[in-house]
């Protein structure tokens, strides 16, 4: 019976610790902090003679140089050449299999990118905000999370129970 006891309180430790570690873990606020101020993926919109166009542009900056892809229906997948960041300012061209190049310029405010674009003998403008993203790290933290809770709650149900 003394065993049970001190099995029984160790379990109970060890859930209470496993719990604090888990919780605490799952319940951190998500740093939006990026190790630079483009990388990653935007949601753009082109304005071209009163209509909107949606496509995306992913971003990844080493040092002042940009890389990266860009895609839209109306021009498919195209990359990043020449791209360059300085200053809070972006200037890149893309380049398509079946859509003329596009020149693009932009600069940073207010967590917004937007400039301009040439392609096809004119100028328009664009805008973008980087891309809202649920982490599937964390979705994924809080399943395996329930799952431990569930299983030390089921043994240690089991433990004192027997």
């Amino acid at each position: 019976m003394r065993l049970k006891i001190i099995g029984s309180l160790i379990l109970v430790a060890l859930v209470i610790g496993a719990t604090s570690l888990f919780a605490a873990r799952a319940h951190r606020p998500v740093s939006t902090h990026t190790p630079d101020a483009i990388s990653g993926e935007w949601e753009v919109s082109f304005f071209v003679n009163g209509t909107t166009t949606p496509a995306t542009f992913k971003f990844k900056l080493e040092g002042d140089k940009v890389t990266g892809t860009a895609e839209s229906a109306h021009t498919g997948l195209g990359t990043i050449r020449d791209g360059s960041w300085k200053d809070n300012k972006l200037s890149f061209a893309l380049d398509f299999k079946s859509h003329e190049s596009i020149a693009v310029t932009g600069a940073l405010k207010d967590g917004k990118l937007s400039g301009a674009f040439t392609t096809e003998g004119f100028t328009s403008t664009w805008e973008a905000k980087r891309k809202a993203t649920t982490t599937a790290k964390n979705a994924h933290a809080e399943g395996q999370t329930a799952g431990v809770f569930q299983r030390l709650h089921r043994r240690l149900y089991s433990f004192l129970h027997h």
